[in-house]
């Protein structure tokens, strides 16, 4: 009898310990999921920084990937998801931030260099002979 017991004790214990699994468990269906999981791996912990929320525990991370499913499973559309984002954080939370006059000087920076840097080395070289 004191084995079944113990047994009995153990079986619920463990069941308390890894009954928070299978609660907070979502179900998707394959495309919610598939925009879940792009989502998250595309948007930057606002905490971490150098990782994303899918990638992070943060507890800003948990909180941010919680609202995403819950946008997800209201059905809401990609774009929708990352605008709420990027309202909220503004443009850093994604890696890849849309182009505006915000951030003009990222996507012309490397371009304008280059230029900048051909006419001195044009300069330097051609005009010297």
């Amino acid at each position: 009898m004191k084995k079944i017991n113990l047994f009995l004790y153990f079986i619920c214990i463990y069941n308390i310990l890894f009954s928070h699994d299978v609660i907070g468990e979502q179900k998707f269906n394959l495309i919610q999921e598939q925009l879940y999981k792009q989502i998250i791996s595309e948007t930057r912990c606002m905490v971490c920084q150098n990782q994303n929320l899918a990638e992070s525990e943060a507890p800003l991370a948990i909180d941010l990937k919680n609202k995403i499913k819950e946008m997800v499973e209201e059905g809401k559309s990609e774009k929708e998801i990352k605008n709420f984002l990027v309202e909220r954080y503004s443009s850093y939370i994604l890696y890849k931030p849309p182009f505006s006059h915000q951030n003009i000087i990222l996507w012309l920076g490397p371009l304008i260099f280059l230029i900048i840097l051909s006419y001195f080395l044009y300069r330097n070289i051609y005009l010297r002979k």
